[in-house]
């Protein structure tokens, strides 16, 4: 048993520090189910837009929280049973899981500004030259329902309609909006173009994933230390036995 009051005091925060990487697993498992299958998101990444690259960094949150969380048990254990396998075992994994936290986080701020061109390359390729009326009924429901929620008309531009006009495609603009532009097939100010409404909001929720990694990944580093502050104590006690 590791002896002094030093030594006692360690294990206690190692132990509260799993504690939180437990919790942290666990928020971190949420997030990424969250940003996976939330309604909103889901019409924008999952609709007839391949968009799939924003659902990969789901992926990575959501293994890495459950990942986290298991971590976390076998710090607790190890702390609580002094057990130096446990701890060296601890250390390793939270060092792995810290090092892919950096790069998924540094990668979803890096390439956060990549976004646009990737849309704008997703949403051409969707239209494929076609107008939004000359798609099927799926495609054109989409759009609808993209529209309903970023206030816009149309995907790139608002001639994306044949007519933006007629059958309720596109909502009047009108003060105080600040986006309003006169629609070129009618005399009525309409939204702009969803494009850049739609970056802005993948843009922001992928900061979301990038923040909580690298947030995480710092807590993470001070039970590292713990962990090998422990572990020391533990194999000097065993030598001086």
């Amino acid at each position: 048993m590791a002896e002094g009051c030093c030594a006692s005091i360690i294990k206690i925060l190692l132990f509260i520090f799993n504690f939180v990487f437990w919790v942290i697993g666990i928020a971190l498992l949420g997030v990424g189910i969250w940003l996976r299958v939330d309604g909103n998101i889901s019409r924008v990444v999952g609709g007839q837009i391949d968009l799939g690259f924003f659902y990969t960094a789901c992926y990575v949150i959501i293994v890495a929280g459950a990942f986290t969380m298991v971590v976390g048990f076998l710090g607790c254990w190890g702390a609580v049973r002094e057990n130096r396998l446990f701890l060296l075992l601890f250390a390793i994994l939270v060092g792995l899981l810290v090092l892919l936290e950096f790069v998924a986080g540094i990668l979803a701020i890096v390439y956060r500004n990549d976004i646009n061109s990737w849309v704008t390359d997703a949403i051409t390729k969707a239209l494929d030259g076609e107008q939004i009326d000359d798609k099927n009924a799926d495609f054109e429901a989409f759009v609808r329902s993209l529209q309903d929620q970023f206030s816009c008309c149309g995907l790139n531009n608002v001639r994306n309609w044949n007519n933006a006009c007629t059958g309720g495609q596109c909502k009047e603009c009108t003060a105080p909006a600040t986006d309003c532009q006169r629609a070129p097939t009618c005399a009525r100010d309409v939204h702009g173009p969803c494009l850049g409404k739609l970056n802005t909001f993948l843009q922001d929720n992928i900061i979301i994933v990038g923040g909580v990694a690298l947030a995480f990944a710092f807590l993470q580093i001070v039970g590292i230390v713990f962990a090998c502050i422990l572990r020391r104590n533990l194999d000097s006690d065993s030598n001086i036995a």
